[in-house]
């Protein structure tokens, strides 16, 4: 197998690098609260409106997104019904395109070796790895904002025709339109702070501004947005902007989200979970920037730290915000390994095989501790989740080590344990979680029955249930519900458990010590709404363990049902 072969092959080879990784267990892993049922039940919802304009949650509208993605995720359901993997495919679709995009810019800027090592470092990331399977908007933005950073430099870099007839200028103000109704204006923050830090600090030489033609270019944008955006304004009343803009974009710009923290650092302290396993060649980087400093790696440079000062003076953080930036990262760690090895700089090869030997001891270490612990029960099937991810982290670890000795032969046993750890995840996830069966709670209920959730509100009991649900926020408010008459089921939390306390606990009664996980209850004040209740001829109860996946706690559900029209006290 010659390198032409393999460099002409490019794109279906990382087509199928990226089906391999992201594939296995999508199909399985139950939607992860809050999120993902929150997008696959607003798309639901609208299909069974017929409307393509107001998403809608629970019965109550959702202005959290733009559009986009729900017509995307609708596409999938089409194709694959309503399910996880028809609510997921539309995030694999975008990713895959954003590893082919980024293979091309990587071939048509510094040649065919930059192309596919750029393309395959992407398409390995972690944290591609995660949100390029998950029912959000994160990736078809991602993919948009890459589109528009390397069509504004073919732009600028380009001579003679009139800008309306580059496919560059189209494919700009296109990506713009698109990118906004994936996921609002930062698709526009990222390559116009680019573009200022580009001309003024880095490369500081003057620019083609005509060729950028950006009157007419932002009216293609602003008709793409409008299209969609003023029948949602009229139909909303205004709603739909002063929520899904004041308070979901400028809002979290100025005050944290969920009581989150902030720091200034919370991105470089994210990284080596983000970019792992590439994190391992970041001593490259310096050296590559300044051994081929140029017009386009200035562009890279610009792009990654425009990237990176958005998301820094945001105050809601969170890890995924910055994936706008891993293209650009991408091609330079691409044009890195695709340089001669002897050229190398010696530290940054000692750093990177220093990070190989530290995370291939923690994995190691993982799965000896996994193996001795002793957990009982259901908890039990944990256990495979565990090994799951240890698989996949060690088969992204194996295309580092790859990449690092030039060894093509290594990629099918990395990806060998990728796509069986992918699949063991999804299906202990599957088999533990404890919304995914939620929909047996209420299958043989009438229709007419309320739902309840009493100290337990995760978002996925509506996606499974295919139900509307009220959430009470005290006991008073459960109360109401309880008088209500008719058919009722009520979710309370019982009590929960972290995780890693059934490992710490397991692992200890292996030497002989016995200390039980820590418990702790549910609310009590909803308990006590329901506790007259017990053993009343027309209620049934029944008990639910399982993991919740979005809090990453082992929980235990009572569903109390009252199955004939009634009254409380």
């Amino acid at each position: 197998m010659t390198t032409a072969w393999i460099f002409r092959r490019a794109p279906w080879l990382l087509t199928a690098l990226v089906l391999a990784i992201l594939l296995p267990g999508t199909a399985r892993l139950p939607l992860i609260d809050r999120d993902e049922p929150r997008f696959a039940t607003a798309t639901r919802e609208m299909m069974d409106r017929g409307d393509w304009v107001v998403p809608t949650f629970n019965g109550h509208e959702r202005f959290d997104k733009p559009v986009l993605t729900y017509w995307l995720m609708r596409a999938g359901y089409a194709v694959f019904g309503v399910g996880e993997l028809g609510a997921r495919v539309h995030a694999i679709a975008a990713t895959l395109a954003l590893v082919l995009v980024t293979w091309w810019v990587g071939r048509r800027w510094f040649g065919d070796a930059v192309g596919l090592y750029a393309g395959a470092i992407l398409a390995s990331c972690l944290q591609v790895f995660i949100h390029g399977r998950l029912a959000l908007a994160d990736m078809p933005m991602v993919a948009c904002v890459l589109v528009a950073c390397a069509a504004l430099k073919e732009l600028l870099g380009g001579e003679g025709e009139k800008f309306w007839r580059t496919p560059a200028w189209w494919l700009l103000y296109g990506a713009l339109g698109l990118g906004f109704l994936a996921k609002g204006p930062i698709v526009f923050a990222v390559p116009v702070l680019g573009l200022l830090i580009y001309r003024f600090i880095l490369f500081r030489k003057p620019l083609p501004w005509a060729r950028l033609g950006v009157v007419p270019g932002l009216a293609i944008s602003v008709i793409m947005v409008a299209a969609w955006g003023i029948p949602a304004l009229i139909v909303t009343e205004g709603r739909f902007w002063h929520v899904g803009m004041g308070e979901h974009v400028v809002q979290r710009g100025f005050e944290r989200f969920n009581g989150r923290g902030y720091s200034p650092f919370f991105y470089i302290g994210t990284a080596p979970l983000s970019l792992f396993p590439w994190i391992g060649l970041v001593g490259f980087l310096p050296w590559i920037v300044r051994r081929s400093w140029d017009d386009r790696t200035a562009w890279l440079v610009s792009w990654i730290a425009a990237t990176y000062v958005i998301f820094t003076a945001y105050a809601t953080q969170l890890p995924h915000y910055v994936l706008p930036a891993f293209p650009a990262l991408a091609l330079l760690l691409g044009r890195a390994l695709s340089s001669e090895r002897a050229s190398w700089p010696r530290p940054a090869t000692t750093l990177a095989w220093g990070f190989v030997v530290l995370i291939a001891l923690v994995l190691l270490s993982v799965v000896a501790v996994v193996s001795l612990t002793e957990i009982p029960g259901e908890a039990g099937l944990l256990r495979g989740a565990f090994i799951g991810t240890v698989a996949v982290l060690a088969g992204l670890l194996l295309g580092l080590v790859g990449a690092l000795v030039q060894r093509l032969g290594m990629v099918l046993p990395a990806l060998v344990l990728i796509i069986v750890g992918g699949e063991g995840m999804g299906r202990a996830l599957q088999q533990t979680s404890l919304t995914a069966t939620s929909a047996s709670w209420v299958r043989d209920l009438p229709g007419t029955t309320r739902c309840v959730g009493a100290g337990f509100s995760e978002p996925s009991l509506v996606f499974y249930t295919g139900r509307q649900w009220t959430f009470p926020q005290d006991a008073a408010e459960l109360t109401e519900d309880v008088r209500r008459p008719g058919p009722l089921v009520v979710a309370t939390l019982v009590e929960e458990s972290d995780p890693l306390d059934f490992f710490r606990a397991g692992l200890l009664r292996r030497f002989g010590k016995n200390l039980p996980p820590r418990v702790h209850p549910g609310p009590a004040e909803f308990a006590s709404v329901l506790a007259p209740f017990e053993g009343a001829p027309n209620w049934r109860t029944h008990e639910v363990v399982g993991f919740n996946l979005g809090r990453t706690r082992w929980q235990r559900l009572r569903v109390w049902v009252r199955t004939e029209p009634g009254s409380g006290p």
